[in-house]
């Protein structure tokens, strides 16, 4: 039976209630204001309550408390007609607050949460599990977990809406939830008709680490990845599967995680350890991590961020090497986070730093060491005279035999004595010559010219002013970076003026939301996989990126391609508009995160520059003793092998 909606009402208590301004209206009814009292809203049925409705909502309201009041829009009590026909309910007033949705997607984020960066997404994290843990102090469950039903304030706290739904028992009575999103729905209910199944809250820890997920990392839905078999796999099959595309067995799914996404990993050892825990196949039974736990790891991991040097927008984990937010931007080209202008004092002086710069005096060209000439060890010198003695015995025995050849009375005797003697003189020679004396001095002149050679190369690599000369080139080049800031900032600035139409036609664009959009074939399980690839408004409808999204082909393509033509049909172009406040501010967070990581690098190589000289100027002087040594020792062997072999030279 339909009603006024804004007729008299009375409470249990028969307490007047009179509705002021309504504030939404949706499938079931309207909710308004209450004019009596500020801090109260109504929810206003469109048909006149079944009994069973009615008692579900007396019950609530019997079990509230301070917690619940202060996280949830929770029934408080029942509203009738003054004839006591049930109608609504009283509730706490909700107002000032987006859906989460508009939260962890990062382009909603940058309009709806204008100062919301990662600390404020784990605050808002932690926030929604109080929410959770509130609710099921209560004996409650939630049942059906979706984005819809949780709004974020300014200041990251949550509050629940549509808590008569929530499932409540008491004692022989049950007034169940049978209904779902199965984007939010365990594996163990997928595919399964929620008529008369009893919710626990190990299902309402699935979805509660569903939304965590999407709230820390960019609003990509922990199951939507790249599946590397041959069939299709949308969202609630994944989850079915336990086929968790970030977690540590994603290959053994095989899965892979979208392209452009951090790693679970940024998330620290303790959320990663509750991830995998929530979505494993033993958790089905129990044992999923509960609200209490993830409230206490997100403010534990809430603490270890530290902030960005490159972009002040960006916090990150200080167990990272480096910031991944950075490094997701650059890959994906879109900004995750709203840009805030946090201009530091500034105490850099580019004169003063340049005159440092200056003072430093190249080390110049490494010194030289000359050649040595050192005289031969004895040792050396006698091999030589043993050598000579030895050639003097050779010639005269192969003289010997040669002049016994001449006076032999027998004429084949003569023949043979002769090259006898010729054959004794060069076989002594050979003998003498491959003395072992010599070929010792030669091993020892080769190993101390090898040691002098890679010596001497170390000293002018090292020693030398070539990493003095390349850091101040360095140093220049930043230089000349850092004074044409204030060029290259009036350069983008003209850029946003000539592309007015681009840029207008794209923020045109992005005001229309896949998730708020009907497109035949698309449905809710898709339009979760499009955003997890950063598909989100009409704006990101281009093909390239359409189709490497798995699942979607050709004629999923040209359905959301139709649907952003249609939108971009009603799209005028202003000539007379102002350049958007944000593309600015673009702008200038671009120039003045360059501008700080310019004067941090041009400090800190300053520093290294002065650095480079002491360390080559010291190094000079403690490694020389060295050198000369080795050079000392090369000469050395060069004179002993000379000596030895007789050689000239």
């Amino acid at each position: 039976m339909n009603h006024s909606p804004k007729s008299d009402l009375i409470d249990s208590h028969r307490n007047s209630f009179r509705l002021g301004s309504e504030l939404g209206k949706g499938g079931e009814g309207w909710v308004f204001e209450v004019s009596s009292d500020p801090k109260l809203a109504a929810k206003v049925y469109h048909t006149h309550l079944k009994a069973e409705k009615a008692d579900k909502i007396r019950l609530m309201a019997s079990v509230q408390n301070d917690q619940i009041v202060s996280v949830a829009a929770w029934p408080l009590d029942l509203l009738s007609t003054s004839s006591g026909d049930p109608v609504g309910f009283i509730m706490p007033k909700i107002d000032g607050r987006k859906d989460i949705h508009q939260l962890y997607s990062p382009k909603s984020r940058r309009v709806e949460f204008q100062r919301a960066d990662w600390r404020f997404l784990i605050r808002a994290a932690a926030n929604t599990a109080r929410a959770f843990s509130a609710v099921h102090n209560l004996g409650c469950i939630i049942g059906d977990v979706n984005h819809g039903s949780i709004l974020v304030g300014q200041d990251a706290t949550v509050r629940l809406i549509d808590c008569d739904s929530f499932q409540i028992i008491s004692g022989a009575r049950r007034f169940l939830c049978e209904v779902g999103v199965e984007t939010f729905t365990p594996p163990e209910l997928q595919g399964k008709s929620f008529k008369g199944i009893i919710r626990t809250a190990n299902h309402d820890h699935f979805g509660l680490a569903v939304l965590i997920f999407l709230v820390l990392f960019m609003g990509r839905h922990p199951f939507s990845g790249r599946y590397q078999g041959s069939e299709d796999m949308p969202i609630s099959r994944a989850i079915e599967q336990f086929r968790f595309a970030y977690g540590a067995n994603r290959h053994a799914f095989k899965m892979e995680q979208p392209p452009g996404t951090p790693p679970l990993s940024i998330a620290g050892s303790e959320l990663v350890a509750l991830f995998e825990r929530s979505f494993s196949q033993g958790a089905v039974n129990g044992g999923r991590p509960n609200a209490e736990e993830w409230s206490i790891a997100l403010e534990q991991i809430e603490k270890k961020l530290r902030q960005c040097a490159s972009n002040s927008s960006h916090w990150y984990g200080n167990f990272e090497a480096a910031c991944p937010w950075c490094r997701m931007e650059g890959t994906t080209g879109v900004s995750l986070f709203p840009i805030v202008l946090q201009a530091q004092p500034s105490f850099f002086d580019i004169n003063v730093l340049w005159r440092q710069v200056e003072a430093l005096e190249s080390p110049g060209p490494a010194p030289r060491f000359e050649e040595l000439i050192v005289p031969p060890k004895k040792e050396a010198a006698a091999v030589r005279s043993r050598k000579t003695a030895k050639y003097w015995l050779s010639g005269i025995i192969a003289g010997s035999l040669i002049t016994a050849a001449l006076f032999a009375p027998i004429e084949n005797g003569k023949v043979f004595l002769f090259f006898a003697g010729i054959a004794a003189f060069f076989v002594l020679r050979n003998v003498i010559d491959k003395s072992d004396e010599i070929q010792s001095y030669r091993r020892v002149l080769e190993d101390k010219k090898d040691k002098w050679i890679k010596a001497e190369k170390l000293w002018t690599a090292r020693l030398g002013p070539a990493e003095f000369e390349t850091k101040k080139a360095a140093i220049v080049r930043l230089k000349g970076e850092w004074q044409d800031l204030p060029n290259q900032h009036l350069r983008k600035l003209d850029q946003l003026r000539q592309d007015q139409r681009k840029y207008q036609l794209e923020h045109f664009l992005d005001s229309f939301w896949l998730d708020q959009a009907a497109i035949e074939g698309i449905g809710p399980g898709r339009k979760r996989t499009l955003e997890s690839y950063g598909i989100e408004t009409a704006a990101d409808m281009i093909s390239q990126k359409i189709l490497k999204v798995p699942g979607f082909g050709r004629k999923m393509e040209s359905k959301l391609l139709a649907w952003r033509a249609s939108i971009e049909k009603q799209f005028v172009f202003d000539p007379n508009k102002p350049v958007d406040a944000q593309d600015i501010a673009g702008v200038e967070q671009e120039i003045l995160a360059r501008r700080q990581k310019l004067e941090l690098n041009l400090q800190a190589m300053a520093v290294e520059l002065g650095q480079i000289r002491q360390r080559i100027v010291a190094g000079r002087e403690h490694i020389k003793l060295q050198m000369e040594a080795v050079r000392l020792g090369y000469a050395q062997a060069q004179a002993d092998y000379k000596a030895a072999s007789g050689q000239k030279g």
